[in-house]
């Protein structure tokens, strides 16, 4: 889980241009959005609007990617289904599912 200033990064959008907007929450500071750069996979975070209304912060988080994307016609960069699923593990405080294996039926001998 990410992690920026003591805000958990509870959802992230990032850009085929290497940029992003983030939305933080902090367990007594309320809520953030952030503009953020990555790099090599390291996220530097900037520009941050401050909340301690969850709704007002996720409505800020929309509006700043869509005008984001809108202004510099980027795309978002879509991560691949089983990263998303353990991230979202992670965010839930549970462990990544691994796939069990069956055994085949042993039948009569």
């Amino acid at each position: 889980m990410d992690e920026n200033q003591g805000y958990v990064i509870r959802q992230s959008v990032l850009f085929d241009n290497g940029r992003g907007i983030a939305l933080g929450e902090h367990p007594r500071e309320g809520f953030v959005t952030w503009q953020f750069t990555e790099e090599q996979g390291r996220r530097d975070y900037y520009w941050g609007h401050y909340y301690d209304d969850g709704a007002a912060a996720e409505k800020d988080y929309t509006d700043r990617a869509a005008d984001y994307q809108r202004r510099f016609r980027v795309r978002e960069v879509k991560r691949p289904i089983a990263q998303q699923m353990r991230e979202e593990a992670e965010q839930a405080g549970e462990r990544p599912a691994t796939p069990k294996r069956e055994a085949p039926e042993r039948g009569d001998r």
